[in-house]
């Protein structure tokens, strides 16, 4: 049975369980068949969209469980989200539901755990180990050692190293490869070399190639690192992608929908206070309780993005942009109070909900900032690669308010540029859940 099976089939018995405590084993009525049909369907394509099937995390258990689990309560916020919309959550009934929900997420992480315990049992007894020999120099050789000797699920058995010496261990040289690998029997042969060295690459395939072994050549990318590299195939030929995203079309799909319905969710909750907010605005100070300005989007795309209005009116002088500090006359008492808590930001949830931005993202600077910083930061325009948020890694991580250096600036496009690399929904719920705890902060003005 597939793993994507196992899951929709825990789905289907945690909702029997459910039922069968909360009602004992009275038939159910019709309108929860068709509850649990939708269910299966809604977790048939979000659940795979979240990455938890993927084989690169076939032995990363908990990087898969986190996604399952994200992807499980994603399923969730929809179907209250359409019983909500349909006036029909009365129909249900609230015990049941939330028993429903607690046994399928632990049933999800039992199995899981348990499924992980057993292959690594099952693969430990069947495993016939690969020798391997290593073939490089410098830190791309180093890099590929490290690799192999600390990954605790690999099957490979480093037996020896050629090339150029990289590390204090005994370095043989290419003209001894053929006879070892004859020799010792070796699986596997794996060149890791910096690009430019040429004659060392040309030499292991001479010497290999009378000879039947597999030979794998590990492109030094780190030097030309931009964002995510990968290698794909277009009519044939191999392709090095340097600055990419993990982020995949259903992916990139099921993150806006995550968005919207939080966005949609949020200014529903949240519309007394946005409106008391925008009249305590008006009634401190003149001009319009909104603050509107262009900022770069997904791809570098211009968006005009919403915020509380915060200071005096003002003219700047053109292509210039003075940020805010805490001795600044032109910010109004209530703009004090709303840099303070970040409540400046809140319309922004209407940029989510026409999908200008995410919830979370690297957060949009302002236009003359990106001229500034793109020559003067590696990397800096990268952090367009995805819809800029509200919140963000860097923001948790108290990079957030003023950025007076570039010091301060790239190590906020560090934390942004972190975050694209390592998306996943279960990310971006942990950072909804710690922005909170961070709203009120010293680095906020």
């Amino acid at each position: 049975m597939t793993r994507q099976a196992n899951v929709l089939l825990i789905i289907l018995v945690s909702f029997l369980l459910a039922a069968l405590l909360r009602f004992g084993y009275t038939p159910l009525p019709q309108h929860y068949l068709i509850a649990l049909l939708l269910t299966l369907v809604l977790s048939s394509i979000i659940l795979p969209a979240t990455g938890a099937y993927r084989s690169e995390f076939e032995w990363a258990v908990m990087r898969r469980l986190r996604r399952l689990i994200a992807g499980w309560a994603v399923v969730v916020l929809v179907l209250i989200s359409i019983a909500a919309m349909l006036k029909a959550t009365d129909y249900y009934s609230r015990i049941w539901f939330g028993l429903w929900i607690l046994l399928a997420s632990f049933g999800l992480m039992l199995v899981t755990l348990v499924s992980h315990a057993a292959a690594i049992r099952e693969r430990n007894k069947n495993r016939r180990s690969r020798k391997v020999v290593l073939i490089g120099s410098g830190q791309a050789a180093a890099r590929v050692e490290e690799r192999i000797e600390s990954d605790p699920s690999s099957d490979m058995e480093l037996v020896a190293r050629f090339g150029e010496p990289w590390s204090e261990a005994v370095v043989f040289p290419v003209s001894e490869l053929a006879e070892f690998v004859q020799e010792n029997h070796i699986h596997e042969v794996w060149i890791a070399a910096p690009w430019e060295d040429k004659t060392l690459l040309e030499n292991s395939l001479e010497e290999l190639k009378e000879l039947v072994v597999d030979v794998n050549v590990v492109p030094d990318l780190h030097q030309y690192r931009l964002l995510n590299q990968g290698i794909s195939e277009w009519s044939g030929l191999p392709v090095i992608n340097l600055a990419g995203t993990p982020m995949t079309d259903a992916e990139r799909r099921l993150k806006d929908l995550f968005d919207r319905l939080g966005a949609f969710f949020l200014i529903v909750l949240l519309l007394p206070l946005l409106l008391l907010l925008a009249a305590l605005i008006r009634l401190t100070s003149k001009g319009p309780a909104l603050f509107r300005q262009k900022r770069h989007g997904v791809g570098g795309e211009f968006i005009e993005i919403l915020k509380f209005r915060s200071m005096t009116l003002h003219a700047e002088p053109e292509g210039q942009v003075t940020q805010a500090t805490s001795t600044d006359a032109r910010i109004t008492t209530m703009g004090r109070f709303l840099r303070k808590t970040s409540l400046d930001e809140l319309p922004q949830l209407f940029n989510v909900l026409k999908g200008e931005m995410s919830l979370v993202g690297p957060r949009p600077h302002a236009i003359e900032h990106n001229e500034l910083y793109k020559s003067r930061i590696p990397r800096y325009m990268l952090r367009h690669k995805v819809k800029p948020g509200i919140t963000g890694w860097a923001q948790v991580n108290g990079f957030r308010g003023l950025t007076d250096t570039p010091e301060k600036m790239a190590m906020r496009i560090e934390y942004d540029l972190w975050y694209i690399k390592n998306w996943s929904l279960w990310l971006d719920l942990k950072i909804l859940l710690m922005t909170p705890f961070v709203m009120i902060h010293r680095n906020a003005l």
